[in-house]
């Protein structure tokens, strides 16, 4: 019995070993090439978990959506967004389309179906890997939360081209 459980360890490790040489021989780290359905949709489930469960910690409070706040946020926007998700937050810019993954205009549904708390963990703690940056060490929890709130004004405003 304990021959026939070592067999199958082996055998399920050697398969782990064989298939993991073979995806590591085929995967390329180029992000010249578009991913694969797979890749896009495990990369993008492993993205709404993580700051699904980040967004669940304590966080600072919440500013009042004001306009006021959203005019900081705005003003903030211009000089930390806008060269990656466009000055209107919808027309992502030639450098935001070159990350993976891409930027994403932040008027989008994918975006405005975060939380606010969602929204404040993303830009105060970046996501790795995808050259979105965190600003939670430069910026105070008071301009993050006024910059949540402009990122959700953006439905409503019109769009602007530049």
């Amino acid at each position: 019995m304990l021959r026939r459980i070592l067999s199958i360890i082996f055998l399920v490790v050697l398969a782990i070993c064989v298939g993991g040489y073979f995806i590591f021989i085929h995967f390329d780290i180029s992000a010249l090439a578009q991913p694969n359905r797979v890749e896009t949709y495990l990369a993008a489930q492993a993205k709404h978990r993580l700051i699904a469960r980040a967004a669940q910690q304590s966080l600072p409070a919440e500013t009042p959506d004001t306009k006021d706040n959203q005019t900081e946020g705005h003003v903030l926007y211009g000089s930390l967004c806008a060269s990656c998700h466009g000055y209107d937050g919808r027309t992502v810019t030639p450098l935001g389309n070159s990350f993976y993954p891409p930027t994403l205009s932040l008027a989008s549904g994918d975006v405005q179906q975060y939380s606010n708390a969602e929204l404040f963990v993303v830009i105060r703690g970046g996501i790795r890997l995808s050259g979105m940056p965190a600003f939670g060490n430069a910026h105070s929890s008071t301009e993050i939360w006024s910059l949540v709130h402009y990122v959700r004004s953006l439905p409503s405003a019109p769009s602007r081209t530049h």
